[in-house]
């Protein structure tokens, strides 16, 4: 039995990085955002950022969503994902489940965010996941997450200045380290000026791994925003376009890596209340 479950492990954390062409080194549960908005910012391994700069929750704030991505041409091989989140005075909290998975095994996901609100110039957020391994046959294998991220915002005339650390799965629960979770420390430096952006974000992985990437925000128009974006480690592009109809948001993106493998995504959102600091 044992000796069947490890078999199991390792075919699904081989197997999400053989079949779905990865590096052979990647951990388990890396595959965590595939919606537009992540294969535009080639950050398929983070959680991705709104492309609406108002769909940050804000007091009285609801926003909710799902999205399906189509991973590597491989048939059948999808990652589904669906989000709620609520704002308030004092910040907001958001909750994300997806589910990505090949013949016979898959990995799932929850996870809760509580984050300040941006009155401040610091703002602190926690995380808490619940990761999921489920092979035909065996008992289900997982754990707990927790981490932290801090980010800060500083205005000049022309544009603003907004970096952001993160403890990524700092704290796990046991059983974690046999299904190859590893933390991680992702950085974000971003300047931001009305409607568009540019941001540089690397991830420094426990294991020695880094992923930069350069991503670049731009508004078309009032209700549409482009998002183009460059990594390394592995190569690959990405670009997303996302509108927005009144309260809904729709998105469709594509990234390509450089050994030529595809993601593409789409996702439908819906924010009940505007915010303040764009659109």
């Amino acid at each position: 039995m044992k000796r069947a479950r490890a078999a199991g492990v390792a075919a699904l954390a081989v197997g999400l990085a053989a079949t779905l062409h990865a590096s052979p080194a990647r951990a388990a549960f890396e595959l965590r955002d595939a919606s537009p908005a992540a294969l535009g910012g080639v950050s398929i391994d983070l959680e991705s950022e709104s492309m609406f700069e108002a769909a940050r929750l804000h007091r009285g704030g609801l926003r909710l969503g799902a999205s399906h991505s189509a991973l590597y041409q491989v048939e059948g091989l999808a990652q589904e994902r669906a989000w709620i989140g609520g704002g308030w005075r004092w910040g907001s909290i958001s909750i994300t489940y997806s589910r990505v998975g090949v013949a016979g095994a898959a990995e799932s996901c929850a996870r809760v965010a509580i984050q300040e609100s941006r009155a401040s110039a610091v703002e602190l957020e926690l995380d808490a996941e619940r990761l999921d391994l489920s092979i035909d046959g065996e008992a289900r294998e997982g754990g707990m997450t927790l981490g932290g991220a801090a980010r800060a915002r500083a205005s000049f005339p022309r544009f603003d200045l907004e970096v952001g650390v993160a403890a990524d799965r700092i704290l796990q629960s046991r059983g974690l380290d046999r299904l190859s979770v590893t933390p991680s420390v992702p950085i974000a430096v971003r300047l931001r000026s009305g409607s568009a952006a540019v941001g540089w974000v690397d991830r420094w992985g426990g294991d020695g791994r880094r992923s930069p990437r350069l991503v670049l925000d731009l508004p078309l128009g009032g209700s549409a925003r482009l998002r183009l974006g460059r990594g390394e480690a592995p190569g690959r592009t990405g670009a997303a376009l996302a509108v927005r109809l009144r309260a809904m948001e729709v998105s469709a993106g594509r990234m390509d890596q450089s050994s030529g493998e595809v993601i593409t995504g789409f996702a439908v959102g819906l924010v009940t209340a505007r915010a303040g600091g764009g659109r």
